[in-house]
């Protein structure tokens, strides 16, 4: 045998090019049972690689158990504690593989990553709590009020609701949310939060999801007591919109494992400019309305910065994690110049003393004339 020919023969494998031909769709994944089925289908050898050994093989290298091999644990396949003899087969049977298969297609197995982490255990239980706690403090202010309608009653001596006259009590900004005007305005709300946010939680788990709707509610509260300072605040859409930017947040930062991704980024923008557009049509044809789209935008702009840091990114690439900090940062910039003209420059906007001193004659003309926002 030649030099040339034995240099050839001992010429080192890039079993990084090798990978990178079997994943078909570029993802950094090969499906395991794929992986198997080119290693039994491809023989190089009169001693065929059997089912058990394989299975076993692949198991073992599949670090995880995730039913995905990624580039680590293929280096471990290609490394396998078996005998030499074996572990040649593998390596020249990965090596064929990777030489005969099609070109990478566009045809993706991240949604299959991706639906793997819905999971049962635990139950969501966050979003059906909250909901529930809505539905309880509705209908105990509608047995001990009265008039329960499509929008009333509006319990506005109740110690939950945002007063602004009352900023000192800081529990309002966020105890708002269990309170609702209407039975409408309290069924909007729980069927967003419960169609939107169980698959999240599923997904994310419940404490990702309270600190995404804890944040959606501050923002809604702090913006509608800045922009709209003499007005009243109940209801949880400031919630309920962070959750459904968190979706778009989900999107963003988990694109190639997300099934039907475009399609949910088509739904999320029809959604945002229907009430983008409902807005711009109240404004300008001055038309008189209770809703607080303040409180909706900001709770969806809160949802799509936190949303970025709190959910889970089943893969990440660096510029996710600078997107995911500069979120965090404007979010954290907008709360604090919030909270610093509440303490420090109310006038600035037009709010009022935080808890002025009022006659009875003037509190019972404020109960008739007051309004609410939703």
């Amino acid at each position: 045998m030649s030099r040339r020919s034995r240099n050839e023969k001992y010429e080192p494998i890039n079993w990084h090019e090798i990978f990178q031909r079997i994943d078909q769709d570029g993802d950094g994944y090969i499906l395991r049972s794929e992986l198997k089925q080119y290693l039994l289908r491809t023989p190089v050898s009169e001693v065929p690689l059997s089912n058990d050994m394989v299975d076993s093989m692949l198991y073992h290298v599949d670090y995880d158990n995730d039913g995905f091999i990624n580039l680590q644990e293929f280096y471990g396949l290609v490394n396998v504690p078996v005998d030499s003899k074996t572990r040649s087969v593998v390596q020249k049977t990965l090596v064929a593989t990777a030489f005969s298969i099609a070109p990478r297609s566009q045809v993706s197995h991240g949604d299959r990553h991706y639906i793997a982490e819905y999971s049962c255990c635990p139950p969501p239980l966050l979003i059906p709590l909250l909901c529930a706690t809505q539905v309880g403090v509705f209908v105990y202010y509608g047995v001990t009020m009265g008039n329960v309608g499509s929008y009333s009653p509006v319990p506005f001596s109740s110690p939950l609701i945002y007063d602004p006259k009352r900023r000192l009590e800081m529990w309002r900004f966020l105890s708002y949310m269990f309170l609702h005007a209407g039975y409408v305005h309290l069924l909007s709300n729980v069927v967003v939060a419960l169609f939107v946010g169980i698959p999240l939680e599923m997904v994310h788990r419940w404490w990702r999801l309270l600190i995404l709707y804890t944040a959606g509610v501050l923002a809604g509260s702090l913006s509608a007591s800045i922009f709209d300072p003499h007005s009243y605040l109940v209801g949880a859409s400031g919630g309920c919109y962070a959750l459904v930017a968190a979706h778009l947040a989900n999107i963003i930062i988990n694109w190639g494992e997300m099934p039907f991704n475009w399609a949910r980024l088509l739904v999320l923008i029809t959604l945002m400019a229907t009430d983008i557009g409902v807005f711009a049509y109240m404004t300008l044809t001055n038309t008189a309305t209770r809703v607080s789209y303040v409180a909706h935008l900001a709770g969806f702009m809160a949802g799509l910065l936190v949303g970025m840091v709190t959910l889970r990114n089943l893969r990440e690439y660096r510029w996710e994690v600078v997107l995911k900090w500069v979120g965090l940062v404007v979010f954290l910039a907008l709360v604090t110049a919030a909270i610093v003209i509440q303490i420090f420059f109310p006038d600035l906007v037009g709010l009022y003393p935080p808890m002025p001193q009022r006659k009875p004659l003037a509190d019972l003309v404020d109960q008739i004339t007051r309004n609410v926002d939703i």
